[in-house]
């Protein structure tokens, strides 16, 4: 089964210029995990978000690991940085836009953790969250995941203001889609720019 794994770092120092400088390196180490999926890493201005999906929780674990340390190998001798965030899952609804560019760096990407479970059947409706976003301008890619306790989902557009189109109308979709369920607030939310990712074949950005 998939799995997804999310790192949220609120503070990376010099690891973000170091990231965007090595992104070719890093790409190739992460895309070699057996069961590869999809690797992502968002600038919040301040810290960094990382997206790591492969066949199995082995494969994140490995991901984990060689992250872990090229980052000890790669930054300075008294670079610190804390533990990250850390939220994990099952990928339940993923695509992309067709012709998505191949160097996603400066997309605008918004990142919504919720306390609540998605409603029930989502994964269901995929195509037709699927017709409604492709259509609309600036949309790049979404993922909605399962955590323990709620969930998380992650929408790539050219601008922000592409993003919070594409937001509001996916809550309007589940809105109208599930009347008897009140909206999921959004326990946590975090916006940033692309760096860099690397998809396996047929896989989202």
């Amino acid at each position: 089964m998939p799995h997804a794994f999310v790192r949220i770092y609120s503070e990376a120092g010099p690891l973000t210029g170091i990231l965007r400088e090595r992104k070719d390196e890093v790409r190739s180490i992460m895309t070699s995990v057996p069961g590869f999926n999809f690797y992502g890493i968002m600038d919040t201005g301040s810290g960094i978000v990382s997206l790591t999906v492969c066949d199995s929780q082995e494969g994140t674990d490995e991901s984990i690991a060689r992250a872990a340390e090229w980052i000890m190998t790669n930054s300075p001798a008294d670079f610190k940085i804390d533990p990250p965030q850390i939220l994990q899952g099952e990928p339940v609804v993923r695509f992309q836009a067709e012709n998505l560019p191949e160097d996603a760096q400066g997309a605008h990407v918004a990142l919504r953790v919720f306390d609540a479970p998605a409603p029930p059947g989502l994964a269901d409706r995929a195509d037709a969250i699927r017709e409604f976003m492709s259509a609309m301008p600036g949309f790049r890619s979404y993922w909605a995941i399962a955590t323990a306790n709620g969930g998380v989902s992650i929408i790539s557009g050219d601008d922000k203001a592409s993003v919070d189109a594409i937001g509001e109308r996916m809550r309007e979709f589940i809105t109208t889609t599930y009347p008897e369920r009140q909206p999921r607030p959004v326990a946590q939310l975090i916006e940033g720019t692309a760096l860099f990712r690397a998809a396996a074949q047929a896989t989202p950005a």
